[in-house]
Order: structure tokens, then C-alpha cells, then sequence
């Protein structure tokens, strides 16, 4: 089975505080990044290492991802690692620092689908590019919500 690497980096002209605030906020996703169906923390009411969170992604306005996401390891405004289960499993790491007067947001992930349909795009010639297409559209919304809460803190 393929594994897909994403890569993804933000500049923000706020600090690393409000930024980690902003994404950690998890419960307001769903009313804000419209790929975001549905999250749920067992077990707590905040994103703290250890948490297990349960999502329900859309993709393509028709593929319909369910995973959980472990958290491991996570230190405040500065560093999370985690791992995914379900429709699709591997690692990802986010990593926020200070550069000059903005912050910068690293976000790297190593995945491998689960969904049967996942698995099929991931086959074909053109697959590779049409997932990394998807994410990307998913993450430029992502930004958006942050960006959106963000102006109104």
C-alpha cells in the first residue's frame, strides 16, 4: 500500500499564541472549515497530549473520511505530534515557530488510505496528483478559518 507525504507551510502576521489557540479550538471546526463534518474528544473537553479525537471529513463533496487522530505528544505553542487511524493511518507532526514578527506554521504528514476509494485514486497514473490536489483545497480552507477567527479575537 502507498504512503503520501504532505507538506504544508504558513506565514501569519499574528503571534504563535493566538495561532495555536485558534487551531486547538477544535470544537468550532465543523462551523467554520467546511470539509470538517463532525469532531468529537473522548474523554476530555481540550486538545491535551494523550486526547483521542474522532473525525468526520468530507472530500470532494463526496468521499466521506472517518479517523481518529492520538495525540502524543504536544508542547504548548510550539510542537504536536500525532497519529492517525481509520480511513486512512500514518504520522503527522506541526510545528510552530517565530520568525521576525510572524509565526510560521509547519505541518508534515505521512499517510497511507484506508478508504476503499482512497485506494483506488491512489493507483492510478494520475492519483497521486488528484490527493495532493484534495489536501490542498482542504488545508486552503483550513487557513481560512484561521485566518476568519483570528480577526474576530
Amino acid at each position: 500500500m502507498r504512503y503520501f507525504t504532505f507538506r504544508d507551510k504558513n506565514r501569519f502576521s499574528y503571534s504563535k499564541e493566538k495561532i495555536w489557540k485558534s487551531v486547538l479550538n477544535i470544537h468550532q471546526w465543523p462551523h467554520s472549515w467546511k470539509n470538517v463534518y463532525s469532531i468529537q474528544i473522548n474523554n476530555t473537553t481540550e486538545v491535551k497530549q494523550f486526547a483521542q479525537i474522532h473525525c468526520h471529513l468530507i472530500l470532494l463533496h463526496l468521499i466521506h473520511l472517518h479517523f481518529d487522530v492520538y495525540i502524543h505528544r504536544l508542547k504548548k505553542e510550539t510542537y504536536a505530534n500525532f497519529s492517525f487511524t481509520g480511513d486512512f493511518t500514518g504520522q503527522g507532526r506541526w510545528i510552530l515557530k517565530t520568525q521576525g514578527s510572524d509565526s510560521i506554521s509547519l505541518l508534515h504528514l505521512h499517510l497511507q488510505p484506508h478508504h476503499p476509494f482512497l485506494r483506488i485514486i491512489s493507483f492510478l497514473p494520475l492519483g497521486r496528483r488528484l490527493l495532493l490536489y484534495s489536501h490542498q483545497r482542504v488545508m486552503a480552507e483550513g487557513k481560512k478559518m484561521i485566518l476568519k477567527r483570528l480577526l474576530h479575537d
